[in-house]
């Protein structure tokens, strides 16, 4: 395991992960939590729920959407893609769309979008047809970040639950050592609820050694 990677857990485990500790989450660009209360794991937030608190009274006319123009440092964009043949391919062509518009450097496109077309297809793996899988790109403080969740519930038999995570190891082959190679880390672990299934992220970026280290977030290495 590299110094960046996440510490594994049992897989067999439906609990969620420990949270982040305030410091780490504002490392990881997320806004630091009131009081010094901890906060979700970085990835956790990739979910295809929104985690955030609902305002009790509802301003009408809503307030106006962000009005700034695109920036290459922060950014989060989700999609909600059919487990399909044609997935990594949208999942590709739209992630490149998004990274062109805010003018990311040229040099974290290609693995960018490497890492948006091999996670997809790592979803789709353990997605059935008929079912969704959600992916999410974003970038804050210098770190860029894909984020899949997948239909695939954590297995309680620990035997199947360890089989099926070398499953995971396997596929994401391509994805670990892209990530590697660039000073990243990939992971996998329960999803956060209300979110099901799994969740697999990888992180690449500048500032990537000093947003996550060992035993920041839990979750299986992939």
């Amino acid at each position: 395991m590299s110094a960046t990677s996440v510490a594994a857990v049992d897989p067999a485990s439906p609990a969620a992960p420990p949270a982040l500790h305030a410091p780490a989450a504002r490392r990881a660009g997320q806004p630091g939590p009131a009081g010094g209360r901890s906060t979700l794991p970085a990835y956790a937030l990739g979910s295809p729920y929104v985690l955030q608190v609902a305002s009790r009274i509802t301003q009408c006319p809503p307030p106006p959407p962000d009005l700034r123009e695109p920036a290459a440092s922060h950014f989060v964009y989700g999609l909600t893609l059919p487990s399909a043949t044609a997935t990594p391919l949208i999942a590709h062509e739209t992630a490149d769309a998004v990274l062109d518009v805010h003018e990311v450097e040229d040099e974290l496109i290609e693995p960018a979008l490497g890492l948006v077309h091999e996670l997809a297809v790592h979803a789709c793996r353990f997605t059935g047809a008929g079912e969704m899988i959600h992916l999410v790109l974003r970038r804050f403080d210098g770190v860029l970040q894909v984020v899949v969740h997948d239909t695939h519930t954590p297995h309680l038999n620990s035997r199947l639950a360890g089989q099926c995570a070398e499953r995971r190891r396997v596929s994401l082959t391509a994805v670990r050592e892209l990530a590697e190679r660039l000073g990243g880390e990939c992971g996998f672990a329960a999803a956060h609820p209300p979110a099901t299934g799994m969740c697999t992220w990888a992180s690449i970026g500048h500032d990537l050694a000093g947003a996550a280290g060992p035993g920041v977030a839990e979750g299986e290495a992939a």
